[in-house]
């Protein structure tokens, strides 16, 4: 009997699995040929460096700033594999043509890095699976692991090719073994635990709080009364030789130039301190909605629009409840979620892919708390309420997850202008654009390009863009929806009023004074940028009617008591 239910618990999870694989790959190839997310970019050409230096070079390390490097090292290793199957099955004729070949069609690089990001998304499926196994029972495990499969946040940013994922992946993985130290205390435990929490680390430093369930790990194994004398216990100096070790291999920066890292630090945390245009949200934003929404492949932005409602609730009652209840692991799956919420919480930027490492451990906080209620019912239809319960709470996020995926894999009308670009603009035509414009440009040298930075803080934006136009005689001017949503935000208007209207009055006196040629519309306006193509040829009257709107006084370096 107890090896039929294994193989049955072993039939589900296999099924459970299918589903974040399909999930995770389905539309996996969006936008080509072009690449709509900002970030992904950077980590390619990162990867790419790496190969061509062959690990060599202090300033290849460097190549995208202070951020750590260790996703980079694996995506650099998936590109040399492709590179070789390519050489080796004749698609590639020699290592020299491959930066033709990356010219020519980058988008297959891309799509390497989301496909390795893919990958890790639906190995975290498996991982919470082990985890909330080892910490409670086989049923919540998966419970666990199909929310995870099918939750919208993660399989969205499981398609992207950033480290996100990846770095919440390595994360579960160290907090497996934590859970190891916690059960056995076992020294290899201890051991895999403190790399991968270094792993996690240098794949994005923000998940540097997975060493607090570490800590968590090591002292609930012994009384409070000999906590001061197990700081000094030998498994725990061996985890942090073996993290700091391991931590200066995956990510060299520190030891090959410690003050550039460190400046870089203090930089970073002044701009995470100001915040940025559009960002938004007091505290416990993420749950309530109240921060700026989102676009493209960062919409939504909050956990009830990605969860659901219903979702959102037994997720926060799965935490009441754990804290009620506090036992052991209780609180470790609390202290695995709460610090690094909270951490984020006090950013002035908000973003939902920044709280992914504590996704798996909010959707287990519901999971336990839907197998434990269900337990004390009856019997008889136990099994009943908790099928219609997963299967309510799995349907609702497949379908939204599916809408989401179908909608991004429609032509993006950056592309469909992209075409109309390159058949009716003139060689040698100055062309202006805006934050998310047509990529077109990013490899056209046949062309003026100007790139406006209206979402800078600066006062200065509108002049820059006047002395540019006064040199020409005609301008094509290439608008997107999004950067007039990040005007539209109420955070937007409330933290930076003067900045709001100054773009506003310039975005109004384009559409009332400007030829519009072409729009390219949007069926997914929070999905996609609708594009508008305007034809600015009077550029004296352009002069004169701006000069009646003067720019407003905006700080040039605003503090954080300002905004």
């Amino acid at each position: 009997m107890l090896t039929e239910k294994v193989k049955l618990s072993h039939v589900w999870l296999l099924a459970i699995l299918l589903i974040a694989i399909c999930l995770r790959f389905y539309g996996i190839d969006f936008g080509r040929p072009y690449n709509y997310h900002p970030d992904e970019t950077k980590l390619v050409t990162q990867a790419g460096r790496l190969l061509e230096t062959k690990f060599m070079d202090r300033d290849a390390y460097f190549g995208i700033g202070i951020y750590p490097p260790f996703h980079t090292y694996l995506l650099a290793v998936v590109m040399g594999v492709y590179i070789i199957i390519g050489l080796l099955s004749g698609r590639i004729e020699s290592l020299a043509s491959v930066r033709t070949i990356y010219i020519a069609d980058t988008f297959q690089f891309f799509l390497q890095s989301r496909l390795l990001v893919a990958t890790t998304g639906v190995l975290s499926v498996f991982v919470i699976y082990l985890i909330a196994r080892k910490l409670y029972s086989e049923k919540v495990g998966l419970v666990a692991s199909l929310f995870l499969a099918a939750n919208f946040l993660h399989v969205r940013n499981s398609h992207f090719g950033t480290v996100d994922v990846p770095a919440a992946f390595w994360g579960l993985l160290c907090v497996y073994f934590c859970v190891g130290i916690m059960q056995k205390g076992a020294l290899r435990d201890y051991i895999f635990a403190a790399i991968f929490a270094a792993i996690a680390i240098a794949t994005k430093y923000s998940m540097a709080l997975i060493v607090i369930p570490f800590i968590f790990a090591h002292f609930s194994r012994f009384q409070p009364r000999q906590w001061l004398r197990k700081i000094l216990h030998a498994k725990l100096w061996s985890a942090a030789a073996a993290w700091f070790v391991s931590l200066l291999i995956a990510c060299p920066l520190i030891w090959l130039d410690f003050r550039e890292t460190w400046g870089g630090f203090l930089g970073t945390r002044r701009f995470e301190k100001v915040g940025k245009i559009g960002s938004g949200g007091g505290f416990l934003s993420y749950w309530t909605g109240d921060q700026s929404d989102g676009f493209g492949v960062f919409y939504p932005n909050s956990i009830p629009q990605t969860f659901g409602l219903l979702l959102t609730l037994c997720a926060a009652a799965g935490l009441v409840y754990l804290l009620a209840k506090h036992r052991r692991q209780d609180l470790f799956i609390l202290v695995c979620a709460i610090p690094t919420y909270l951490l984020f919480e006090k950013m002035s930027i908000k973003a939902m892919r920044h709280i992914l490492p504590i996704i798996p451990f909010l959707l287990l906080a519901a999971a336990i708390l839907i197998v434990e209620v269900v337990a004390k019912l009856r019997q008889r239809p136990q099994a009943a309420l908790l099928s219609l319960v997963l299967a309510f709470f799995t349907g609702h996020q497949v379908i939204t997850t599916l809408d989401y995926h179908s909608a991004l894999l429609k032509e993006d009308p950056r592309t469909t202008a992209s075409k109309w670009i390159e058949q009716h603009l003139p060689p040698g035509s100055t062309v202006v654009v805006e934050s998310f414009p047509p990529l077109i440009f990013t490899r056209d040298n046949n062309r003026n390009v100007y790139e406006t930075n209206w979402t800078s803080k600066a006062s200065t934006e509108r002049e820059n863009f006047l002395a540019f136009a006064a040199e020409k005689d005609s301008i094509y001017y290439i608008a997107d929806d999004f950067t007039r949503q990040i005007f539209s935000w109420k955070f937007t208007k409330r933290k930076y009023p003067l900045i709001t209207a100054d773009r506003s009055q310039f975005f109004r006196w384009l559409d009332d004074h400007v030829e519009k040629v072409v729009v390219f519309p949007s069926e997914n306006p929070k999905i996609q940028p609708t594009i508008q193509v305007y034809l600015i040829t009077e550029i004296d009257s352009l002069r004169t009617i701006l000069s009646k709107f003067p720019a407003c006084k905006v700080p040039e370096n605003p503090t954080a008591k300002e905004i």
